[in-house]
């Protein structure tokens, strides 16, 4: 179908670019932002499912709180 192939126009809702199912009303979602993709067009930035975002999460979270205590946060 025509809007099979746009991130985003599928009638039934968004759909999580890591496992490519849908997102339905109510499931834990992150919004995630890619800098290669700033508006979401290719299909990256957007809502994710909360677990399918979690490896992102769990790799830059360390990272972040070492910034922050060099910074004395």
């Amino acid at each position: 179908m025509a809007y099979d192939d746009v991130p985003g126009g599928d009638p039934r809702g968004r759909w999580c670019p890591k496992c490519q199912r849908p997102i339905r009303l109510g499931e834990p979602t992150t919004n995630m932002h890619f800098h290669e993709d700033p508006d979401g067009s290719r299909g990256l930035s957007g809502p994710w499912h909360g677990e399918c975002a979690r490896p992102y999460w769990d790799t830059i979270t360390p990272a972040l709180d070492k910034l922050r205590r060099s910074f004395g946060g």
